[in-house]
């Protein structure tokens, strides 16, 4: 376990009561968090939040640029944003360092360049915003329907390499998509 790993769960443990407290992940049927500033927003010229998202279908990608798991997701997002952007699909990127040479800007901005990443992302160096989904995992996707409902959470990488998810993630936007 990493240190910065090992901080966040001793953090969560004080703030949900130990290891017998309330922490509950946002699941499928809860409210989509909002997004707390952690740090720089980059491609949003006007930093959106949920509610300002209402109307969209939103997939929240909480990530980290070095993490390969996330970095080997972005063909499929990307793929999902250039297929169903024209219909209402936003993506958001949460980016929550892991490592010390995750935190500095410009490498965030740099990683966007290289990556081809053009949707919102906002750094979260202080990790508030995934403190707020509770989540443990990068890569993560919430998917949050147009009145800023989760519908569906998947941990874990969505590639060729790990191309389980897919088809339930990509039917489950349609779905939402085709709801007006």
């Amino acid at each position: 376990m990493t240190i910065s790993r090992l901080r966040r769960t001793l953090s969560a443990l004080l703030l949900f009561g130990g290891l017998g407290g309330s922490a509950v992940a946002v699941s499928a049927g809860q409210p989509a968090p909002d997004f707390i500033r952690g740090g720089q927003w980059f491609n949003a010229p006007t930093p959106p939040t949920i509610a300002s998202l209402r109307g969209k279908v939103v997939i929240v990608n909480l990530w980290v640029y070095s993490c390969i798991n996330c970095h080997n997701s972005l063909p499929t997002l990307k793929r999902w944003y250039d297929t169903y952007r024209a219909d209402g699909l936003e993506i958001v990127g949460i980016h929550t360092p892991e490592l010390s040479s995750d935190r500095p800007a410009a490498n965030v901005a740099a990683a966007l360049k290289v990556d081809g990443i053009s949707w919102p992302v906002m750094q979260d160096n202080d990790n508030a915003t995934w403190n707020a989904y509770n989540n443990e995992y990068w890569p993560t996707f919430y998917l949050i329907d147009r009145r800023g409902v989760v519908r569906m959470v998947h941990a874990g990488e969505i590639s060729s390499r790990y191309p389980q998810a897919i088809p339930g993630l990509e039917a489950e936007l349609k779905k939402l998509l085709a709801e007006k």
